[in-house]
This record gives structure tokens, C-alpha cells and sequence, in this order.
């Protein structure tokens, strides 16, 4: 009960960094460019210097659990693919399309990556950045043909998406044992420490540009958040039972896999044409509720290592 009541108040304090942007968006201190320009410095800075840190700071991991989490995380993924072509086949295109984004791509980085990092550790960090590469890969391709269904995949942004390009850097640090002087070691870990309060940041300035009253009658956005924050990882912790991984890593695929909707979806959404207020409402519904639904599998997850 006292892990329960730990995770629910990392959870609540995210929360309240999350109030703090909905209100400095509400008194005009943050705007609508100023988030897409936070947003911005997030993907292309600060994430690759949270996993270039991780690196930094971790102990010995095994190949083999890092090969196994780049395919838990896959798996987990195509999990929610599955699972959303089995519902909203009803709803209008543009709608649909956004409701299946965002019951596949769950927040692991933005807010996955701080809640791992405060529960499991930096060893924890090291198996959430392949979590992240791999929700890059799938966003950059699945994910970029169901919002954009003209558009061309371009393989430059698969590649070279921040999730791989903090690996590029730190898996040859980490393996070679290159001594990072601090001149360089300490600006990447002041960085890294930017992705916490600016990413909630961001989350409430989207949540503030919602219409509120329209969040009761959107009974699609409450069937999504459901399918997103209790049935998939409800099955996937099924899943990582059977593939039996480390404790480290059970734990930081359960807490990702568990997490809200992505911020993605509201990028995605307005870049590509989507309904950009549907997109919203999810991310900031599936955030509230998460408050609830997130320690429960973490502390589930905790169980079910216990039986391992």
C-alpha cells in the first residue's frame, strides 16, 4: 500500500506541474507558439540529453535485456494497433483516425520517462529510451500514414527522430566506457533535467485551449481513454508475465505502456489536418484519469515481479 500511495503522488505531483501550465496558457503567459516551440526543444533537445544521461550515470546492463526491450516495446505497440482497428469504425474520418493515434501511442516519453526515472531509476531510464525509440519509429510510420494518408514516409525523420539519435550517442559512451569529461557530461544532465516540468508544462497548455464543457458529452474520448489506460495494458501486462524480463524493465515497459495519450496527437492533429479539439480533449482526459489508472498497474506490475 505505501508503493500505491508513492507512484499516486509522483503522479499528483505531475499533475499539479500540469495545473500550472493550464493556468500561465489561461493568463496568456504561455501561448499557443510559445508551447510548439517548448514542444520543439523538447523532442530535438532535451530527450536525446535524458537518454545520453541515463547512459552516463547507469549501471551494467545485459544485451540481452536491452535486444528484449526493444521487443517488449514493439510489441506493446502493436498490441494498441491491433486493439484500434477493433473499435470507432462508426465515427467520421477525421475523428476516427484521431481517436485510433491516440489509443496507440501512450505519453512514454514526456511523462513515462520522469515517472520511471522516479520509481525504478536511471537503470530504469536506460530501458525506457528503447521504449521511446521504438514509439518514434511507429509514430514516424504507422502513426504518420493513419493521420496523413497522402503523404510519402520520409526515412531521413525515421531515422534520425531524437529517440535514436540519443542512442546513437550514448550506446558507444555506455559499451566503449568513453570517459565523458564534465565540461560536456554536466550541460547533458542539465538538460535532461528540463523534461519534466517543461513537458507537463506543454500538456497544460494543451489542456487549456479545450472547450471543458465539451468534455462530458464526448462519450468517444471516454471509450478510448478506457481501451488506452486499462485494457491495453491490461494485456500487455499479461504479455511481459509470460516473457518473464528483469524487475527494471517488467516495471518501466508496465509504466509506459500504462501512460495517457500522447502530446503527439494534438501535433499530429493540427500539422496534418486531424480534429485538433478531438485530439486535445483526449490528451487531457486520458491525463486526469491517468492519475488513478497508473499506479494501479505500476503497483500491479510490482506484484506480479514478486511471482516471478
Amino acid at each position: 500500500m505505501e508503493a500505491f500511495f508513492t507512484i499516486i503522488e509522483k503522479v499528483a505531483v505531475m499533475l499539479l506541474m500540469i495545473s500550472v501550465g493550464y493556468i500561465a496558457t489561461k493568463k496568456a503567459v504561455l501561448t499557443e507558439q510559445g508551447a510548439a516551440e517548448i514542444t520543439a526543444l523538447l523532442l530535438k533537445l532535451v530527450t536525446p540529453c535524458l537518454i545520453i544521461s541515463a547512459f552516463l550515470t547507469s549501471d551494467d546492463l545485459a544485451p540481452r535485456e536491452m535486444v528484449l526491450a526493444v521487443v517488449l516495446s514493439s510489441l506493446s505497440l502493436l498490441l494498441s494497433i491491433g486493439l484500434s482497428y477493433l473499435f470507432f469504425r462508426r465515427e467520421p474520418g477525421d475523428r476516427k483516425k484521431v481517436l485510433r493515434f491516440a489509443l496507440i501511442f501512450s505519453n512514454a516519453g514526456f511523462m513515462g520517462i520522469p515517472l520511471i526515472q522516479g520509481i525504478v531509476g536511471e537503470k530504469g531510464v536506460i530501458y525506457g529510451s528503447f521504449f521511446v525509440v521504438m514509439f518514434n519509429v511507429f509514430c514516424w510510420t504507422y502513426g504518420y500514414r493513419l493521420m496523413n494518408e497522402s503523404g510519402k514516409l520520409n526515412l531521413k525523420t525515421i531515422l534520425l527522430n531524437p529517440g535514436i539519435i540519443g542512442l546513437a550517442v550514448g550506446l558507444p559512451i555506455y559499451f566503449l566506457k568513453i570517459p565523458v569529461p564534465a565540461v560536456l557530461g554536466d550541460p547533458i544532465n542539465f538538460f535532461s533535467g528540463l523534461n519534466t516540468p517543461l513537458a507537463m508544462l506543454v500538456i497544460g497548455s494543451y489542456v487549456a485551449r479545450v472547450d471543458l464543457r465539451s468534455f462530458v458529452s464526448d462519450l468517444a474520448v471516454y471509450r478510448m481513454a478506457a481501451l488506452r489506460l486499462i485494457v491495453s495494458p491490461a494485456l500487455f501486462l499479461l504479455l511481459l508475465f509470460l516473457f518473464r524480463p528483469e524487475r527494471e524493465l517488467f516495471i518501466s515497459c508496465a509504466i509506459q505502456a500504462s501512460c495517457p495519450v500522447a502530446a503527439n496527437t494534438v501535433l499530429f492533429a493540427v500539422q496534418y489536418g486531424g480534429d485538433s479539439q478531438l485530439a486535445s480533449k483526449s490528451v487531457a482526459v486520458s491525463t486526469v484519469l491517468s492519475i488513478v489508472t497508473i499506479p494501479v498497474f505500476t503497483v500491479l506490475a510490482q506484484l506480479l515481479c514478486g511471482l516471478l
